[in-house]
């Protein structure tokens, strides 16, 4: 418009935040001209609360090493010019509140902020000199502070499109998704909310509960609807826990989640950000979980997000609100531990490597306020340990995928191996270490989550153990070294299925662990048969009641997790039983009348009912 009217250009008056700034040329009038587009564009979707210090004229202060500049991505509250020390409290408040809401209302700008590959993010020093000096150049290059300082990679965000070419900011698909399960679950919807915060979040915190509800009560319709039906379809399987929802009509809860599948897809295609990560974990995390297709995918995805927005590195050092600081954090462990324990039960190596990320591990003081009740205190001490005992899992899974025949693995030994879980067990407080090990005070929100995770990666350990200890010939009245170790853990999980009591049974589960039970009760199996030449079969006779019990925590209390192994076992442990006269009974001998007394089983011909169970492809070698 300057340029239009061959005016002088400047800016707003210091008064207003602004210093004046003359333009000598053309170009600076276009450089004004994109200045004023850009505020304005800011201006009606997302509140500048500390002005660009570029636009005023500033410099930048160094706060901490490094800083960060993240517009877009981190709200634009990153660049710290001075004299902003003069903002009010209540600015500073305000500035917190909304940067941390940057997962649940999504950014309404064309542009979004995408991670600089560090193999060019040094040009910045070079160009840097040059482009100080350009406000518009500025927003499409940030840095987060000298390289020269840094020990690792740098991190450089660039502006690129939030959506393909020709497509417009439509959500029209994911908002009619959201109205028609709001308008199905109505008039409960409060109901299923304040499930999923009792029942989910405080295990598996991907929000500030305050905080959200004060934006679904004042903003809801900025908030990202395919959040919303996710949030929604995830907390359906609670709602045997309400005695007000118990007492209506059970939710079809496989018509609400293919309803939030398609918001989520829509959201994905159209303008993905944090919000979208945020769906995918909450996805993967439902219940009952049915495709391993479809969730190994979403994790992948939310993998391939999470490294673009760079929440794969560490926000400590960064200029932005705690808030915001420990929600990248805690977004990107949430991230990591779908990846890890789908890994473990889908059979599919980890995309997610140790040496890629340097985010600090969450803790308690970062989940929880000054003022938390000491259930989300428990709550969020139980989840740290969860994420930590993730880690082991990874140190773990990376000997089960190795393949490649240059990779060096000769530093893995039994011993070494046992050092890693041990480690863990020492590193925990009394009561977390007294629930892990004993299993005592199952009662705490995700503790019986985090004891089946211990004993499945137990397991998983007393397994490497004897992969690496393998006898160079085979001798069935030998018992190789780990083996019975490996049996023990198995039967610990058994145990662990016993116990469960209705409270337990309806709280917060990680849905893969459906797998972990698959993975004792083939293990168990693999003993009997071993066994099935001795007098006392206790493998057997254990996995025997261990189908009993899941069938009763199935049909009581809907127990999902049982399911799995019931639809792959449940026969064959029947079968096998039937051959067993330690663990056979008349009732098993009347659910089966087609098969005699002297039945004999062909075990070169068992490989094919074990087809496509997770865990029992090498369950006759030893």
């Amino acid at each position: 418009m300057c340029q239009a009217h061959s005016t002088e250009c400047t800016f707003p008056c210091a008064d207003n935040g602004y210093i004046p700034r003359k333009s000598p040329g053309n170009a600076s009038g276009r450089i004004a001209k994109n200045n004023s587009v850009a505020r304005t564009r800011a201006s009606l979707t997302t509140p500048q609360l500390i002005p660009d210090p570029a636009e005023r004229g500033e410099d930048l202060i160094e706060i901490g090493e490094p800083h960060t500049e993240t517009t877009g991505a981190l709200q634009g509250f990153s660049r710290i010019p001075t004299g902003v020390n003069q903002e009010t409290d209540h600015q500073n408040e305000r500035a917190e509140g909304l940067s941390h809401l940057a997962g649940v209302i999504p950014e309404a700008e064309d542009d979004s902020s995408h991670i600089v590959s560090p193999a060019i993010a040094d040009d910045n020093e070079i160009l840097e000199s040059y482009i100080c000096a350009i406000p518009a150049a500025r927003r499409h290059l940030s840095r987060t502070g000298p390289s020269s300082k840094r020990s690792i990679r740098p991190v450089r965000f660039n502006v690129v499109p939030r959506r393909p070419l020709g497509v417009t900011a439509n959500q029209s698909l994911a908002a009619a998704k959201c109205e028609i399960i709001e308008k199905y679950i109505e008039p409960e919807i409060d109901e299923y909310l304040n499930l999923f915060f009792q029942k989910a979040n405080p295990c598996f915190p991907i929000f500030d509960e305050a905080l959200f509800r004060s934006t679904y009560s004042s903003e809801k319709g900025r908030m990202s609807p395919a959040l919303l039906c996710s949030l929604y379809a995830n907390s359906l399987v609670y709602w045997r826990s309400s005695p007000r929802l118990r007492s209506g009509r059970a939710p079809d809860i496989r018509f609400i989640w293919n309803q939030a599948n398609e918001a989520l897809n829509s959201e994905l295609f159209l303008s993905p950000g944090i919000s979208t990560v945020m769906s995918i974990l909450l996805n993967v995390c439902g219940r009952p979980s049915t495709s391993m297709f479809g969730n190994g995918g979403m994790v992948g995805t939310a993998v391939a997000l999470s490294n673009a927005l760079g929440l794969n590195r560490d926000p400590s050092g960064w200029s932005i609100s705690p808030l915001e600081r420990s929600l990248r954090i805690r977004i990107w462990w949430l991230v990591v531990v779908h990846d890890r324990w789908c890994s473990l039960a889908y059979g599919t190596p980890l995309q997610v490597h140790r040496s890629q990320y340097d985010v600090p591990l969450p803790s308690v003081a970062g989940l929880c306020q000054a003022s938390a009740s000491s259930y989300e205190k428990e709550a969020a001490s139980i989840f740290v340990a969860f994420v930590s005992l993730t880690d082991v899992l990874a140190r773990y899974l990376e000997y089960v995928y190795y393949v490649s025949k240059d990779s060096n693995t000769s530093e893995l030994s039994p011993a070494n191996l046992e050092h890693l879980i041990n480690d863990w067990e020492e590193s925990l407080d009394d009561d977390i270490r007294l629930l892990v090990l004993r299993g005592t005070n199952l009662g705490g929100p995700g503790a019986a989550n985090l004891r089946l995770g211990y004993l499945a990666i137990k397991l998983l350990l007393r397994r490497i153990q004897l992969d690496l200890n393998k006898p160079a010939t085979e001798d069935v009245d030998r018992v190789p070294p780990f083996y019975l170790q490996a049996q023990r853990a198995a039967e610990d999980i058994a145990q662990l299925i016993q116990e469960l009591d209705e409270p337990q049974l309806r709280g917060f589960w990680v849905p893969v662990h459906a797998f972990s039970i698959n993975s004792a009760m083939m293990f168990l199996l693999r003993s009997g048969l071993r066994m099935r030449h001795l007098n006392r079969n206790i493998p057997l006779r254990t996995a025997r009641d261990m189908i009993t019990k899941l069938q009763a925590h199935s049909q009581n209390f809907g127990w999902d997790l049982a399911d799995n192994c019931l639809a792959h076992c449940s026969d064959l442990v029947e079968i096998i039983a039937l051959n067993n006269p330690q663990v056979n009974t008349d009732q098993s001998i009347s659910e089966f009348p087609y098969f005699s007394d002297d039945l004999e089983i062909d075990l070169s011909g068992l490989d094919d009912l074990f087809l496509g169970i997770t865990g029992f492809s090498d369950g006759f070698n030893l």
